[in-house]
């Protein structure tokens, strides 16, 4: 007997098939950017990018984490931002920015992980500041600490400290910044150690994102077929709609969510979101 969910499985896999997808996932064996000037297609959770930049050779002022992963690829804006920020935290004394995922070469779906990270304009930033020199094992291996106590229920403040906080503003109040995603408990935290700022709009709640910061520019100018996400609010976020995001129900909803994905198989996450991607992107998968 088929139940929807299978029959949805078996609608979503016939259209990858005919979208000339593999369940293998191709994005993830592409190691060098399709060449030319950049180019995004798509959105953040189902696109691709021509033309993506290697992070690799900027290192000095901030250390990439996992590298065998190979998702230290950006768009050329995303590289730039990157540059400029590592640069404005160590200058402050706070230390070495940990940079963990970017982007694939080509962008696209990962394997694991991320539902976006697909054009090129998205990074993940340790919240931790790193002030010792980092072998290639430690890069390998550490773990981000969280910033929460060890039941997840409020906020360890002997590791968000001041410069946590400082470093979320110099993010925020950068012009290509549009979002910046940290847990609600941090958002919490934020609010009410800076006086409702004004920047702290671009400050969004997302459970999850305890151990790191997730940075998004907006679609550049120049990029037609980047779809963008609508704006956020002019408000500072931290009334009503925080409170939203505290209450017990969004846990156990996030929670909820989070189990019936886990049911699904590897394939079958890797299925939904290769069928995400714009077929316009095959173009640029399979460029030289």
């Amino acid at each position: 007997m088929f139940t929807t969910y299978n029959i949805t499985l078996i609608i979503t896999i016939f259209l990858i098939s005919n979208n000339g997808w593999s369940l293998e996932n191709p994005w993830s064996k592409i190691t060098t950017p399709a060449t030319g000037d950049a180019k995004i297609i798509g959105s953040y959770s189902a696109g691709c990018i021509q033309g993506a930049v290697s992070i690799l050779s900027d290192t000095g002022t901030f250390e990439i984490m996992r590298q065998s992963r190979r998702r230290y690829f950006a768009h050329p804006q995303l590289r730039q931002f990157i540059i400029w920020f590592a640069k404005s935290i160590y200058n402050q004394g706070y230390g070495k920015l940990l940079v963990g995922d970017l982007g694939q070469a080509r962008g696209g779906p990962t394997t694991t992980g991320h539902a976006s990270h697909q054009i090129g304009l998205d990074a993940d930033f340790w919240f931790w500041l790193e002030s010792n020199k980092l072998t290639s094992y430690d890069k390998e291996h550490l773990s981000a600490p969280s910033m929460l106590n060890s039941s997840q229920t409020k906020v360890n403040f002997a590791r968000l400290g001041d410069a946590q906080i400082q470093v979320l503003k110099m993010a925020a109040t950068h012009p290509q910044v549009e979002r910046i995603f940290v847990h609600p408990l941090i958002k919490q935290a934020v609010c009410k150690r800076t006086n409702s700022a004004t920047w702290l709009r671009k400050i969004r709640p997302w459970f999850g994102h305890h151990y790191h910061f997730h940075v998004r520019l907006a679609c550049p100018s120049d990029q037609p077929k980047c779809k963008a996400q609508e704006p956020v609010p002019e408000t500072d976020g931290c009334g009503e709609e925080l409170d939203s995001w505290l209450h017990p129900k969004a846990q156990e909803n996030d929670d909820k969510e989070s189990t019936a994905e886990r049911k699904l198989t590897p394939e079958q996450r890797l299925a939904i979101k290769l069928n995400r991607v714009p077929a316009e992107c095959a173009t640029i998968l399979h460029s030289d």
